[in-house]
């Protein structure tokens, strides 16, 4: 009996817990969300990105935080930010590299709402400067602005070299191509064209040969 009463307990454990949770809040809350968006700005000078959430309605809040191997879902490491006049939040002083992970919450005791993770590239220096002059369209590191990595001259160099060595070794196939091409289309003409041309030879030497003799033949009178 008493294990049928624990099973029991634990069974409207669940219903217990949310006791406090307004599905039909949490539905008109999610409705909202969908008009949720975010801008992404870059201060250079500071080296920090700020990120921008809008649309956060009246009873709605946010919590984020970095996302870590060592910090990831744990909540005390979040911070909790409410939004301005304008609905909106700003989240300030994010370093490059770095991913964040934003939950957005609302007053109607449920879990979050919505979730967005931001992923902050590095501002690439070298964009735009005489070292990436002419590789703007060959080498990644040379095409975007903010790249997912920190970029170097060592690693501009280094793409260099490697782009070099596959350009010599498309050429090199390209030559080998065309040899083979070339080669391939002597064959197939010799195959299709070599008999006939040799018969033709080989007749026009025959009838030279008795036209050579019967000329000497007159000519002796024979």
């Amino acid at each position: 009996m008493r294990k049928k009463l624990l099973l029991i307990l634990l069974l409207f454990i669940p219903f217990i817990i949310n006791a406090k949770c307004n599905q039909n809040k949490h539905s008109e809350y999610v409705k909202l969300s969908s008009n949720i968006t975010y801008d992404n700005d870059y201060s250079k000078s500071a080296d920090r990105f700020t990120i921008i959430v809008y649309n956060i309605f009246d009873g709605m809040y946010i919590k984020y935080g970095i996302v870590s191997l060592d910090s990831d879902n744990e909540d005390k490491d979040y911070k909790k930010l409410n939004p301005d006049k304008e609905n909106k939040v700003t989240i300030s002083d994010i370093k490059p590299g770095t991913s964040v992970k934003i939950k957005i919450y609302a007053d109607d005791g449920c879990e979050q709402i919505k979730t967005i993770f931001v992923d902050e590239l590095y501002y690439n220096e070298y964009y735009g400067s005489s070292e990436c002059a002419g590789y703007e369209k060959v080498l990644p590191v040379c095409s975007y602005q903010f790249y997912n990595v920190k970029v170097t001259k060592s690693l501009i160099e280094t793409s260099k070299k490697y782009r070099s060595m596959e350009i010599q070794g498309e050429t090199e196939v390209e030559t080998d191509d065309t040899d083979d091409s070339l080669f391939s289309r002597i064959k197939d003409f010799a195959e299709k064209w070599g008999i006939k041309i040799l018969l033709v030879v080989v007749t026009i030497f025959i009838t030279s040969s008795i036209f050579s003799a019967k000329f000497r033949n007159i000519k002796h009178g024979i």
